[in-house]
């Protein structure tokens, strides 16, 4: 990367050098648990419900985000420092819409439950997080590993594995559990790495061919989750910086 393009990035984010996570994120409600967290409701009526909690969550914050009111879960939102960063990249595709494939847009709105315009078409409680939830709120996926892939028979393109963001230029074998990467306004914490389920059949000559994006076979290949640690708006050509976890190298977790 050019002189030019690394003061680019270090303008956009010079943001301090305290790199704690939020407490706030670590409540039971925001960890997610794989069962219906209401057990008192029937999960028919769970399912029915979340979508409008969370669309109506999202519009509030796109409200306070037009105000210049930023919603902060707690004080003191974690910053990045360039000068710590292991890779960077770009930002190649932002992608919303309901179901596959995405669509692709110029920005989107990234919130701790998602982006603004994005949603999940399975149960809520089937996949409680999902493409919805606070610790997997973001796919991201790289384009060099989709031109790979696609260089093997493949079909995929921006957006049609469900990614939200696709990133460019960056170092994919380093994208694993625990790295956090800045994104533009944003910062984003890798939660799992995420399998191949049976959507992934109709992009591969083989449905056994799904073994290339298999985070357990291929981690290197494969898309992964990321919760919302600052949120904010993405750009296509925003800038990528990767970071370490503050506290080391993270066990690998697998997400269906």
């Amino acid at each position: 990367m050019t002189t030019h393009s690394w003061s680019r990035i270090r303008s956009r984010h010079s943001l301090g050098s305290s790199f704690d996570p939020d407490p706030f994120l670590d409540c039971w409600f925001l960890r997610m648990p794989s069962q219906n967290p209401f057990p008192w409701l029937p999960r028919r009526w769970v399912n029915l419900l979340f979508p409008w909690v969370r669309w109506s969550l999202m519009w509030f914050y796109s409200v306070t985000h037009a105000l210049r009111f930023p919603l902060r879960l707690a004080l003191g939102a974690p910053s990045a420092d360039p000068a710590q960063a292991l890779a960077c990249g770009w930002c190649h595709s932002v992608n919303i819409g309901r179901g596959l494939p995405k669509r692709n847009v110029k920005e989107a709105l990234v919130t701790p439950m998602g982006l603004l315009g994005d949603s999940q078409t399975a149960p809520y409680i089937a996949v409680w997080g999902g493409h919805a939830g606070f610790n997997k709120a973001v796919m991201l996926w790289s384009n060099e590993v989709i031109q790979s892939i696609n260089d093997t028979g493949a079909s995929f393109f921006p957006g049609a594995s469900g990614e939200q963001i696709t990133l460019r230029g960056v170092d994919w074998s380093l994208v694993k559990t625990g790295v956090r990467l800045s994104v533009g306004d944003l910062l984003l914490e890798v939660t799992y790495m995420k399998g191949p389920c049976k959507n992934m059949d109709r992009y591969f000559p083989s449905p056994s061919d799904k073994s290339k994006i298999d985070p357990k076979k291929n981690p290197d290949s494969a898309r992964v989750f990321a919760k919302v640690l600052k949120p904010g708006r993405v750009r296509v050509d925003d800038p990528v910086l990767l970071f370490e976890h503050p506290a080391g190298k993270q066990p690998l977790q697998i997400a269906c």
